[in-house]
């Protein structure tokens, strides 16, 4: 668990080893407008695929990360409830996801904002102005590793220096079947042309910030 300080709360970065749909959840998922993660019911109790981390206040849970990696890259998003945007939460979680990617070794952080979401140019700006580039497939990418960084000195066990589990099967061909949604989907304010539902946790939905005046 990471403590650091943020605004005038002291927010907390921690782990969940069986991460499951329940009422932290469907509260701060409830703030986050329309469009900008594909809706898909859920159920308490359900469990979510990747790896979770909550966001908490000394007054509860206000927020989530979340990462899959696979190929040596993490797709990443994050959620903060209304009431605690503006106050650093987002740029905390960002902070904490990037360095969860670099101590497994991986080498980029990727997110996708989809074009519904009501605030994308903004929200592409913000992570842009913390280190993100767009690539061809309509992703926003930040590497995390730097490999070429102090050759010849002793590396082990610092961030950056593990080594990348290999995906499984499942996992490459999730990867496969984004990419090509990804390389094909029409860059416009449409909705997504298969209409079929995704709730949080899978990888085509990307990541979420406040949307308020660039309040992060």
């Amino acid at each position: 668990m990471v403590t650091v300080d943020a605004g005038t709360a002291r927010l907390r970065w921690a782990k969940e080893e069986d991460p499951r749909w329940d009422a932290d959840r469907e509260r701060v998922f409830g703030t986050v407008p329309e469009g900008v993660f594909r809706a898909e019911e859920r159920r308490p109790g359900d469990r979510l695929s990747g790896d979770w981390w909550r966001v908490e206040s000394p007054d509860g849970v206000i927020g989530y990360g979340w990462l899959d990696d696979v190929w040596g890259d993490a797709e990443i998003l994050l959620a903060i409830e209304a009431d605690a945007r503006g106050t650093g939460a987002g740029a905390f979680a960002l902070a904490r996801l990037e360095e969860e990617a670099a101590a497994r070794g991986l080498n980029y952080v990727l997110n996708v904002v989809r074009d519904t979401h009501p605030e994308r140019d903004a929200v592409v700006a913000w992570f842009q102005a913390r280190g993100f580039a767009g690539t061809e497939d309509g992703r926003l990418r930040k590497q995390v590793s730097d490999r070429g960084r102090d050759i010849g000195q002793h590396q082990r066990g610092r961030p950056g220096t593990g080594r990348a589990a290999e995906p499984d099967e499942a996992r490459r061909a999730r990867y496969v079947a984004e990419r090509d949604r990804a390389v094909g989907r029409p860059r416009s304010d449409a909705p997504d042309a298969d209409g079929e539902p995704l709730g949080p946790g899978a990888e085509e939905q990307g990541g979420y910030v406040d949307q308020e005046q660039h309040r992060f």
